[in-house]
């Protein structure tokens, strides 16, 4: 089987207008891989593409805001995506950079315990506490030696793993399913100079063309849950605290710019780890997406 072509790039580098056209140049399916764009309602701060393009993708809008989704979970309603599309005789491309989604379906998964809620507190306490790092030493250190001792997140999944199930968490990535497709990246490398000022270009749109803070009072107003969650959120964050007093739009236009800057500088890390990695120009994206999809049926 040919491998399956992910557009990925750094935010606001211009991936979904890429995308888009070449869906409909070639009628090809696009499977969307931005964690946020799953969640419905959720339009202006994510940048979706226009209402009247998402009957192209797949799996976005799938999600009300504040619901939980893991990694594991899209990466299975993703093969089964890609497989309706191959079947029914349609290319199918992803577009999005979101890291763990990524990696759960082009290097596999672990099988996922189920954790008690008790345990994943208990977990959750002890990482904060820093006890739970010397837990990790003593019981994993397979584990503990890759993690940051401050690191509470990472930490606290070890933990809940080894406290649920008896066994560490380096246990169950050994049992790793082997992945069902190959990847093939294609990398939209945008300058540093222009990457920045197109960062920066949008968060001022957003907020004062394209109705970010209204969205984000409906949101607010739909789903009072929103008013915490959706602070894990770039752009809403932003809107909620400018919403909540705590700075004006200036300020809020300033700090989303600048989160958008260390999230591309992270997104680009990870993406130059991709292999088999094709790296182009904007100019350059569409055609050679275009090239690995007409290779692909």
């Amino acid at each position: 089987m040919r491998p399956i072509p992910v557009l990925v790039g750094p935010t606001a580098s211009g991936k979904t207008e890429i995308a888009v056209g070449v869906a409909e140049e070639t009628g090809a399916i696009i499977v969307n891989a931005d964690s946020r764009k799953l969640y419905r309602h959720l339009d202006v701060g994510t940048a979706k593409p226009p209402p009247e393009r998402r009957h192209l993708y797949r799996l976005l809008d799938i999600l009300e805001p504040c619901e939980s989704f893991s990694a594991h979970a899209w990466a299975r309603r993703a093969e089964r995506e890609i497989e309706g599309a191959l079947a029914g005789g349609r290319p199918v491309f992803l577009e999005g950079a979101s890291v763990l989604y990524l990696r759960a379906l082009f290097v596999g998964f672990f099988p996922q315990p189920d954790i008690p809620d008790d345990v994943r507190l208990k977990a959750r306490e002890l990482a904060a506490s820093g006890e739970g790092y010397a837990i990790l030493l003593r019981e994993d250190p397979e584990t503990a030696r890759k993690l940051h001792p401050h690191d509470v997140y990472r930490i606290s999944r070890a933990l809940e793993v080894l406290m649920a199930t008896g066994k560490p968490i380096s246990w169950w990535r050994r049992q790793r399913e082997k992945p069902r497709f190959e990847g093939v990246f294609v990398y939209i490398d945008v300058p540093r100079e222009e990457l920045y000022r197109r960062i920066e270009e949008r968060a001022r749109r957003m907020f004062l063309k394209e109705g970010l803070v209204e969205e984000t009072r409906r949101i607010m107003e739909m789903y009072p849950c929103f008013a915490e969650w959706g602070k894990k959120v770039i752009a809403y964050r932003q809107a909620i605290e400018y919403i909540e007093g705590k700075y004006d739009l200036e300020t809020a236009i300033r700090k989303k710019a600048k989160a958008d800057k260390v999230l591309a500088r992270r997104q680009r890390r990870f993406i130059r780890s991709l292999e088999p990695l094709v790296v182009v120009s904007r100019g350059e994206a569409a055609r050679t997406l275009k090239k690995y999809l007409k290779e692909q049926l």
